[in-house]
């Protein structure tokens, strides 16, 4: 077995803050991590004299490589090491295609520079930013086998799902003199040696690549001196002092997009204050249901926002006074006015914006290479593509028409200006009878809509672990509740006055500064988000602070990793071990979780798939902590350098408060009980 990073920079680029390499912290990164091979792979550049100083002082394999920034993503391209100067100079052609941090090479640019792509290993950015899209993977496909991913949950996801590449997990480290730790992120492939096509093969077999050297995809490195963790759930026990926050803090420092569950964190110190931001908090976690829930609401305010009624009936007036007049004064009628153009009527203008949407949707459909097989389940490609030729084809005619409308309205207008200023006669006002008749429509059925949206009603009910998120959707009772929900300091007495008519409303609510016109929906209906308890009534004090450990562990799946600090020290036994605990076990399921615990009903109930337990020693009268771990059903735990403990004595002292005193309890349990 291997260990293998293929992400090494040594060359500050436009894509790095500046830094110098240091090929001693490179010897010290590759003895202290034991790296078997490397591949040294800069932004769009290759830097061959000092790869060859590289691998002249050096005693393990080292590949050329680059990282290539391509169609928006970035794509490890590493070579065999034979054909240096060949190599050299087609990276040279991509430092010229890329001089700057925003450029990036075509798939085909790619194709024309390295020729034949099967000599190479590729590996693209997978489940890492900037990630290669799904257009690009589709091009690549033939050439990669592997995908680098950013963390060990999205390792284990793709060692789990038979879709995803193989996966592999490197440094991305810039080796220089100030590097103040080494990175703990590698890949071990089960080969006996690093040669370049023993490595392209195991990067087509996932049960070739792992995380550990004896657990395989079962734990990983998490400190530069070797301590792993499970990619599942992990359980830190130990003495008071013994080094178990100190421990947690450490590795929230080493990585990335991490939740970090700090002790008390989530008690409640004020109760009044307490209360305010828990509601707070309930509605901005949920803004993106109240979104989507007042999606069509919003869709029917900005399509009257722009409708004014008043306006409407001063044409109307202007139209039926300037009939009336012209009427009237038939005396004063002559050549000019009698002319049927002085009288003309514009011609209705088409709105091609339907149809825009519509090519552009069937555009989608022919592009769409992620969910290609479904579509062509029940339409071909051929097909939609014979359908936006005839649809670019009407557009086409119709855009034609409306052009000549548009110029021979404007014509009309010129025209009629004209003989306006010849003739004495009154000139009969312009208005759009039609539209003024839609708009009416328009503003009854937004009345209705609005109306029927106030309903007092529930909208969500969703479970989680023992509570229940309600959500009710009705009226604002008052312009106190409106000025809450937008967040602003300004009045808003005077609209909500007219909020019964809900046309009238929005035109009060359009006079008020500093009110977006996108956000103007969200005054119509209130969302009130609520949390009750198994009984259905609303949250306590304590309950409320069970609810936000909940949720602070559900919404932990969108992080690469999850800590959690003591959650005894807050919380019931009962709920600890019903609730917390269940819910901790499902998500390590999917991605890895660290917990620390004095308490046996969290340490023990959970049933953890690694222990990890800390004892604050004296070393040479420094204090040091030191960690010992393994499997729980191992009867011995092991630090690093070779110490071991009994896992029963460990777990029974950490957890027990010592086996005399759990011995002790029994008992007592057993006397009192029938």
């Amino acid at each position: 077995m291997i260990k293998v990073d293929f992400h090494v920079h040594n060359v500050s680029t436009e894509s790095d803050n500046d830094f110098v390499f240091s090929l001693e912290r490179l010897k010290e990164y590759i003895s202290n991590c034991k790296i078997s091979c490397l591949a040294i792979t800069n932004h769009n550049t290759f830097d061959l004299a000092q790869f060859q100083e590289i691998v002249d002082q050096v005693d393990i394999t080292i590949f050329p490589g680059i990282e290539i920034d391509l169609e928006g993503g970035q794509l490890l391209l590493i070579s065999n090491g034979n054909a240096l100067a060949e190599f050299s100079a087609r990276c040279q052609k991509v430092s010229k295609e890329c001089p700057n941090k925003k450029d990036s090479l075509s798939f085909e640019k790619l194709k024309e520079i390295y020729e034949d792509l099967s000599h190479y290993i590729l590996i693209p950015h997978y489940d890492k930013k900037p990630k290669i899209s799904e257009e690009t993977l589709a091009k690549l496909s033939p050439y990669v086998t592997a995908g680098e991913v950013a963390s060990p949950k999205k390792f284990v996801y793709c060692i789990k799902e038979e879709s995803r590449l193989v996966p592999v997990y490197f440094s991305d480290c810039r080796i220089h003199e100030n590097l103040q730790k080494f990175p703990v992120r590698q890949t071990y492939m089960w080969c006996k040696s690093p040669d370049f096509n023993a490595i392209r093969n195991c990067l087509r077999d996932k049960s070739k690549v792992s995380l550990s050297q004896e657990k395989g995809k079962y734990t990983f490195q998490v400190f530069e001196d070797g301590q792993e963790l499970a990619t599942g759930l992990n359980v830190v026990i130990g003495e008071r002092s013994s080094g178990k926050s100190f421990t947690l803090r450490k590795i929230f420092q080493e990585f990335e997009n991490v939740r970090y569950i700090e002790q008390f964190s989530l008690v409640a110190t004020d109760e009044k204050e307490d209360e305010r931001r828990f509601d707070r908090q309930l509605s901005d976690k949920h803004s993106q249901f109240s979104r989507d829930y007042l999606e069509e609401l919003q869709s029917a305010v900005q399509d009257i926002i722009d409708v004014d009624i008043e306006q409407d009936f001063l044409a109307l007036s202007r139209y039926a006074e300037s009939l009336v007049k012209h009427a009237i004064e038939s005396e004063k009628h002559d050549a000019f006015s009698r002319a049927k153009l002085f009288s003309e009527t514009e011609f209705p203008v088409l709105n091609q914006t339907g149809l825009i949407d519509l090519i552009a949707s069937t555009q989608n459909l022919i592009e769409n290479i992620e969910f290609r097989n479904i579509i062509q389940r029940h339409v071909s490609i051929d097909r939609l593509k014979l359908l936006i030729v005839e649809l670019m084809q009407e557009y086409g005619r119709r855009e034609q028409d409306r052009r000549k409308r548009i110029w021979i309205n404007e014509l009309v207008t010129e025209i009629k200006q004209k003989l306006e200023v010849k003739t004495a006669a009154t000139t009969i006002s312009n208005v759009d009878l039609y539209n003024v008749a839609m708009n009416l429509q328009k503003v009854k059925k937004f009345n209705q809509v609005v109306r029927l949206a106030r309903t007092e009603r529930e909208v969500m009910r969703r479970p989680l672990q023992g509570f229940q998120i309600v959500a009710r959707a009705g009226a604002f009772e008052g312009a106190a509740q409106i000025k809450k929900e937008s967040g602003r300091k300004v009045a808003f007495s005077e609209a909500f006055s007219k909020y019964g008519s809900p046309y009238l409303y929005l035109q009060e609510l359009k006079q008020i500064e500093g009110l977006e016109e996108a956000d103007l929906y969200r005054y119509f209906v209130r969302i009130e988000f609520k949390i009750l308890n198994n009984d259905g009534y609303e949250v306590s004090g304590g309950e409320r602070s069970e609810f936000n450990l909940l949720q602070e562990i559900q919404d932990a799946q969108t992080y690469d990793l999850l800590l959690v600090d003591e959650p005894e020290s807050s919380f019931d036994n009962i709920f600890l071990k019903k609730e917390v605990n269940e819910l901790i076990k499902d998500i390590s399921k999917t991605m890895p979780v660290v917990i620390v615990t004095h308490n046996s009903t969290v340490g023990a109930s959970i049933r953890p798939d690694y222990l990890l337990c800390t004892r604050k020693e004296i070393v040479d009268g420094e204090i040091e902590y030191r960690i010992y771990s393994g499997f729980p059903t191992s009867k011995q735990l092991w630090s690093v350098d070779g110490r071991s403990i009994s896992t029963w004595e460990a777990t029974m002292g950490c957890l027990e408060a010592g086996e005399e005193a759990y011995e002790e309890r029994r008992r007592s349990y057993e006397d009192i009980k029938d």
